[in-house]
Parts: C-alpha cells; structure tokens; sequence
C-alpha cells in the first residue's frame, strides 16, 4: 500500500503544513503590527502564540499521518509515525523546564 500512495493522503498532509504556515505567519504579523502600536507584553505575548503556532505545525502533521496511514492499513508507516509522534511529545514535555 506504501507503493501507491493516494493523491488524497498527500494533500490532506499539505493542507496541514499549509494551514499551519499561513496561520503562524498572520499571528506573528499581527503581533509586530501592535507592538508597533501598543506597549507592553501583549505583543510579545502573540507574537510567542505564532512561535508556538510553527512549532506546533509539525506534530500536527505527523498526528494527520498517523491517522491516515492507519486508515490506510499501512501498519507499517503507522506504527513508524506513532513512534516518531511519541518522541515528539515526550521531548516537547521533557524539554519544558529548560529554560
């Protein structure tokens, strides 16, 4: 099945990256555009959401793989990208404290 991979499985990944791109560009826009405007932490604190937003983006994508190689039955790639999904989050938790 990893053979012939279905247009659709491609591009619900690319809306993914897409949304996530474009997302994070328009909420770290918005904060420069009111830090020009407006003093204090709210600025930084969107423009810290649409950093949060690009980190976020690729374990959102690795979730949607998941999902679809599963519903695929391409076991295979499935349990590959849970592990991969599973070392994500782990890290992400672990790494919290590090400042």
């Amino acid at each position: 099945m990893s053979q012939l991979r279905e247009p659709d499985f491609d591009r619900a990944v690319a809306m993914v990256l897409r949304i996530g791109a474009f997302s994070c560009f328009f909420v770290m826009l918005a904060g420069l555009i009111d830090g020009l405007f407006v003093t204090g932490k709210i600025p930084l604190q969107i423009e810290r959401t649409g950093v949060l937003l690009m980190l976020a983006t690729p374990v959102v994508r690795v979730m949607v793989a998941c999902f679809l190689f599963f519903r695929e039955k391409d076991y295979k790639y499935g349990w590959i990208s849970l592990g991969l999904l599973t070392i994500l989050l782990v890290g992400s938790v672990f790494g919290l404290g590090e400042h």
